[in-house]
């Protein structure tokens, strides 16, 4: 089967900070299904997710999320089979993979079930492939005429599937396989 015929979903997440070590939880998750080269929008998921804790100032002005907004928002092991789901039968797609991924390792164990294994491609490694080094994923959007990223999960995981599927074009299939990883959870 070709790379190019198998379903891709990207995945962003909003966090309230960088270190989920540290405490820091997910607040946001979307989800966008790719298949060949054109973007699902039926079946877009994507959720605000109360992390039990709450959005430091600094946080809430860059993502605008408040502590109102995810309130009522479901919990982590509500949204965390839907996220499996999508998991279990694509290729994920991340810019900076190992960021959301760790979190989403994270939930994974405090919610008492083991990590999901993820396939997956990082946008910023193909962007190393193309470009000769890593790129942002602003620096991407606005290489391909796309909108800037908000900081927003949907906003942001919507920008990278359009530069994922303009990168995803000028790569050979060998370049391709080359950056499909797998994720089977870390040791912390």
């Amino acid at each position: 089967m070709n790379l190019r015929d198998r379903l891709f979903c990207v995945m962003d997440t909003e966090t309230t900070g960088t270190d989920p070590l540290g405490g820091d939880r997910i607040i946001e998750i979307a989800i966008v299904p790719v298949y060949k080269q054109k973007i699902l929008y039926r079946s877009i998921y994507s959720s605000l997710v109360n992390p039990k804790i709450k959005i430091p100032a600094v946080v809430e002005r860059v993502h605008k999320i408040s502590n109102q907004d995810i309130e009522n928002a479901p919990v982590i092991d509500e949204v965390f089979e839907k996220m499996r789901t999508f998991m279990r039968k694509s290729i994920m797609v991340f810019h900076r993979a190992e960021f959301d991924l760790t979190f989403v390792d994270i939930s994974a164990k405090e919610i008492g079930i083991f990590p999901p294994t993820v396939n997956y491609i990082d946008t910023r490694e193909m962007s190393m492939v193309l470009f000769g080094e890593k790129k942002t994923l602003g620096w991407l959007a606005q290489k391909f005429g796309y909108e800037k990223p908000t900081h927003r999960a949907l906003d942001d995981a919507l920008v990278t599937a359009k530069v994922f599927i303009k990168m995803l074009n000028q790569l050979t299939e060998p370049q391709v396989l080359e950056l499909l990883h797998n994720w089977r959870g870390q040791e912390w």
